[in-house]
């Protein structure tokens, strides 16, 4: 039917197509590992359909790219038979090794998150040594290496196929050649994306929507970076929206704010709060209570305590049996049974998914943004006074603890320019020292070196140290430093639990049941020192994640907005510090109110910075700032009486969840109407689109960037 020339053209593309098929194909086997219920038939054709999805979504540019080979296999006269059988297929083996980088990296940032990075965030990103080196451990997950071997076995098996002709046969006519290869090229052109529209029409799981697209938004955005020349700033992006006032006031109300000051000739924020005098909110009683705990535990003429705050990776509440009754208490005991003695809420939602979200919030009180912004990452200088701030300028000495890099996500510039002015971190520490996830220090080694640094600087004035673990990152290393009874603990929780566990979520469960492990060594170091009886130990998570929720038999659900959503929260007060109150029972009786408020509410991790300084109220420090200083910009839903979520009515607080999920919670805790899409802007278009509810914050972050500050700062 076809000359020989025109069959080996044919052979050729079809090739080169299937090692681009091949390619791809791993990220989606891969999904098909991780997703729960189906049968084998249907996880088979949903990664096929998957595949075929993100052929059509490169397919034109590397058809372009291909049909450059035809014409230059006219300027190849020597081994005509060996490039028409392997020019074409070696010449895309590199694209193919790009794609399926691209393509694990974008499905797994999905599974994490919720939604695919942008070519912004890889980008800067890449610039990262410590997220490059997090990045690469996702290859040896066995979702992910398996399917690699596998089809890695194939595109050899073709290679040599192709090979071995090229070694037997003859040279035949370029002509012949090139008609075959371009015609299958052409039809592929309107085949594939033929069949992406076929299986969307045969059944909605296997259309885009459902399939997800892991290729679109990064083509969109460095399309959207060719033709602008510079990249998506946040910042810059944010100056060029047109803002009205009403919009702007909309959007104060979404973080908690007060609507633009206009109350005087001077004022020190457009949205300054005072630190005393504001109207009741729906969370006055809780921070009538904690100011309670306060008086009863500060002595007025002993400033030198300690304040820790913990930011747990990923620590999430799911995991917890506290929290969750079908996950095992032995997977971590320490912090389970922190939940019997100390004040703790069983309601507390994330602000956001990613950790510098999280710590914007338990800082500052504004972790909720838009375009999956972080006022920390994305918005340089912003004009905040955050808790920090305030404890600074009331004597305490802050420090910023962190077992990687402190640069990430500009963590270490934003604490400084809001009184965390210390850094202890990877790069001030002995190169020697045990190294777990992102080859970052383990949790062991940050918490340790914390306690002590703090027991050293507390002779000389009151100390507050912000504590970000690592070790219960992703992928999950396990930590050099790991105990076996830790090992055996998690072992013995998966035995006696009912669970759906794989080889690799049990790798997350292992470094999560050793952060455990890190805050008890923790505890046990406050004790040695002989800081506990000046010690508060604020713990909570930065945010839950998209990884599989494994609890509990398979007939109940288990991805509920609580497991994607919900974060311990945990006050302690150690017994020896409890132990010198000079009032024990109005102590005691105050935190039996505060915990009884606690249980009655859902809350916000926006919410933490003001539950800290209610509970700092009566330190001399703070008591003794002056008035121009008693000022802050927190945010706040439930301690703020200008939060309004907006939407219906019962609506009481909202976050975005650990899938990229913008929700609204109720007053008992339950999800009011849909999810919206919380993720980053691909393109300068989308400005008006994404995440509908939070689009007024994005005015007011504008409206504030512009307003002048007209007072100095105390």
């Amino acid at each position: 039917m076809f000359s020989p020339a025109v069959r080996r053209g044919i052979g050729s593309a079809l090739t080169t197509l299937g090692l681009l098929a091949l390619a791809l194909l791993p990220s989606r086997l891969a999904v098909a590992m991780r997703v729960r219920g189906g049968t084998f038939f249907e996880r088979v054709t949903r990664a096929i359909a998957g595949t075929t999805l993100d052929l059509s979504t490169v397919l034109v540019p590397l058809v372009v790219l291909l049909a450059l080979v035809v014409l230059f296999a006219a300027l190849v006269p020597r081994r005509r038979t060996l490039w028409q059988h392997l020019g074409a297929p070696l010449f895309v083996l590199p694209w193919c090794f790009v794609l399926y980088v691209l393509t694990v990296l974008q499905q797994e940032v999905k599974a994490e998150r919720g939604a695919f990075s942008t070519m912004q965030e890889i980008t800067a990103g890449a610039v990262q040594t410590s997220f490059v080196e997090g990045t690469l451990g996702f290859f040896r997950y066995e979702r992910i290496w398996i399917p690699a071997v596998a089809c890695g076995v194939v595109a050899f098996l073709l290679l040599v196929i192709r090979l071995r002709a090229a070694r037997r046969e003859e040279d035949l006519p370029w002509r012949g050649w090139a008609t075959g290869f371009g015609a299958v090229l052409a039809l592929s052109l309107v085949l594939v994306p033929g069949a992406v529209l076929a299986q969307s029409k045969l059944s909605a799981r296997l259309g885009r929507a459902a399939l997800g697209d892991p290729l679109t938004s990064m083509i969109e955005t460095t399309m959207d970076l060719v033709e602008h020349r510079v990249p998506l700033k946040p910042s810059e992006l944010l100056q060029q929206l047109e803002v009205t006032p009403a919009e702007a006031a909309i959007g104060a109300s979404r973080l908690g704010w007060p609507a633009l000051r206009s109350d005087g000739p001077c004022f020190p924020h457009p949205h300054a709060r005072p630190m005393e005098g504001e109207p009741a909110s729906a969370g006055a009683e809780l921070l009538a209570a904690f100011e309670r705990v306060s008086e009863a535990l500060f002595d007025p003429a002993d400033e030198k305590i300690a304040v820790f705050q913990f930011s747990l990776e990923s620590f999430r509440a799911d995991d917890l049996h506290a929290l969750n009754p079908a996950a095992p208490e032995g997977l971590d005991p320490f912090v389970n049974g922190l939940y019997a003695t100390a004040l703790g809420s069983r309601k507390m939602f994330q602000a956001g998914v990613r950790s510098a979200q999280g710590v914007a919030a338990m800082t500052c009180g504004v972790g909720t943004l838009p375009y999956n912004l972080s006022i920390i990452r994305d918005l340089d200088a912003f004009p905040l006074r955050c808790a920090p701030d305030l404890l600074k300028e009331a004597g305490f000495h802050g420090t910023f603890f962190y077992g990687s890099d402190p640069g990430y996500d500009e963590m270490a510039r934003f604490l400084a320019a809001h009184g965390v002015t210390e850094v202890v971190s990877q790069d001030e520490l002995p190169e020697n020292l045990p190294k777990g996830a992102w080859s970052g220090l383990t949790d062991f080694v940050v918490f340790d070196e914390a306690a002590k640094r703090v027991a050293k600087g507390l002779g000389d004035a009151p100390q507050f140290a912000l504590v970000m673990s690592l070790s219960n990152h992703s992928p999950y290393t396990p930590p050099e430093d790991l105990p076996p009874p830790v090992l055996a603990r998690m072992e013995l929780a998966l035995k006696t639990s009912p669970h759906r566990a794989s080889m690799d979520d049990r790798r997350r469960l292992l470094t999560h049941s050793y952060t455990d492990a890190a805050v008890e060594r923790f505890f046990g170091q406050l004790d040695a020192l002989g800081i506990a009886e000046r010690s508060i130990v604020v713990l909570m998570a930065d945010h839950s994640t998209g990884e599989d929720y494994v609890w509990g038999p398979d007939s109940i659900e288990h991805e509920t907005d609580a497991a994607k959503a919900q974060v311990p929260f945990l006050v302690v007060i150690p017994p020896a510090f409890l132990a010198r109150v000079k009032d024990r029972p109005a102590l005691e009786s105050a935190m039996r109110a505060a915990q009884e408020q606690l249980n009655a509410t859902p809350l916000s991790q926006n919410d933490v910075p003001a539950l800290l300084l209610a509970l700092l109220k009566f330190h001399p420090g703070l008591r003794a700032l002056p008035p121009a200083s008693r000022w802050h910009t927190l945010g706040g839903q439930v301690t703020s009486p200008w939060f309004k979520p907006g939407g219906a009515p019962e609506s009481f607080l909202l976050g975005i969840n650990g899938v990229d999920e913008l929700y609204v919670l109720d007053r008992n805790g339950k999800r009011v109407g849909a999810y919206e899409d919380a993720v980053f802007l691909r393109t300068r278009s989308e400005r008006s689109q994404v995440t509908p509810r939070l689009i007024p914050v994005a005015a007011t972050l504008v409206q504030t960037l512009r307003s002048p500050v007209q007072c100095p700062s105390p």
